[in-house]
């Protein structure tokens, strides 16, 4: 079971990437030029994956066969997506189907305070501005040009 922590990040971050090929076979280039090649068991939000059925295939070219393999989140370079697998649309199924939904936690709505409400239409205030600064300036420049 994922922590609230490792939820937010799979829905927030590239994390997201090994958490949706679970279950697939994949390569994975490791930054110590070692190559693993396996099917993801799982992943967590911070990225460590676990693999089965795996082949090490170490600098020299050797392979090694292990029936389980941990890679830690700080020794990835790459991970091969297989070329059956369009991540992108993969990306955008799971967004559709709530993905993203289904990871967050669940908030309670809790009455905002004064000095929360201001802030917010402070925060509003300065949005505008900068839309307008953005506005006047693409006019400037467009001014300038003709």
């Amino acid at each position: 079971m994922e922590s609230k922590a490792d939820k937010f990040l799979i829905s927030n971050t590239l994390s997201s990437v090994p958490y949706l090929l679970t279950g697939c076979a994949v390569l994975i280039e490791l930054r110590n030029e070692i190559s693993v090649a396996g099917r993801i068991e799982s992943a967590d939000g911070q990225m460590n994956i676990s693999l089965t059925d795996v082949v090490l295939i170490d600098r020299d070219g050797l392979q090694y066969s292990f029936d389980n393999y941990h890679v830690r989140n700080q020794s990835i370079r790459y991970i091969d997506i297989p070329e059956s697998i369009d991540m992108p649309e993969t990306l955008r199924d799971w967004v559709a189907e709530g993905g993203l939904n289904k990871l967050k936690p669940k908030m309670e709505k809790k009455k905002r305070t004064f000095k929360q409400k201001r802030a917010e239409e402070r925060h509003k205030e300065i949005l505008a501005e900068m839309g307008q600064k953005k506005l006047d300036k693409e006019k400037a420049a467009m001014l300038t040009n003709i």
